[in-house]
């Protein structure tokens, strides 16, 4: 079965189960549910969710260490901070930039699209990309510029 058809299929199972995340740990289900990596941040939702051999990353901001303010700066010292943020969550779980097979991207403004961009090509090989779609969004959370969630290819399941 392709990469594709199975990420669909977690996709498809992820939201047929029931939310079990609690906080300061990773919550293991049997082998065919879901994962759930609780968030540092003090909002309810997981950082990461594990569904067979996708891990799906919550969307992520440039949240300062508090997580109640972005940092400041504007789109490049935001965009800086949630690859920090992303690169943390996927460490986590063993993994890198180099896993990351999908990002979908919301900018408060389409503008700073040219700077989002060069920051991102920098922590992907050149020629292998994530597939990735991007938003223009009227609002985001903490009053962010920018906003990135990302889907890994993680075999092992940690």
């Amino acid at each position: 079965m392709s990469r594709a058809v199975l990420a669909s299929l977690a996709a498809l199972a992820l939201f047929a189960q029931p939310a079990l995340a609690h906080e300061d740990e990773v919550q293991r289900g049997p082998e065919a549910d879901p994962v759930f990596t609780p968030s540092d941040l003090p909002y309810p939702f997981s950082a990461a969710v594990q569904v067979g051999d996708v891990l799906y990353l919550s969307g992520d901001v440039g949240a300062d260490e508090s997580g109640t303010a972005v940092v400041p700066g504007g789109i490049e010292a935001e965009t800086h901070r949630l690859f920090e943020r992303i690169g943390a969550t996927l460490a986590r779980h063993g993994l890198g930039f180099d896993d990351v097979f999908k990002c979908t991207v919301f900018l408060a403004d389409m503008s700073e699209w040219p700077a989002f961009n060069a920051i991102y090509a920098t922590h992907f090989e050149r020629g292998r990309y994530p597939a990735r779609s991007a938003l223009g969004v009227n609002g985001l959370a903490l009053g962010a510029r920018v906003e990135m969630e990302c889907w890994a290819y993680n075999p092992r399941g940690e």
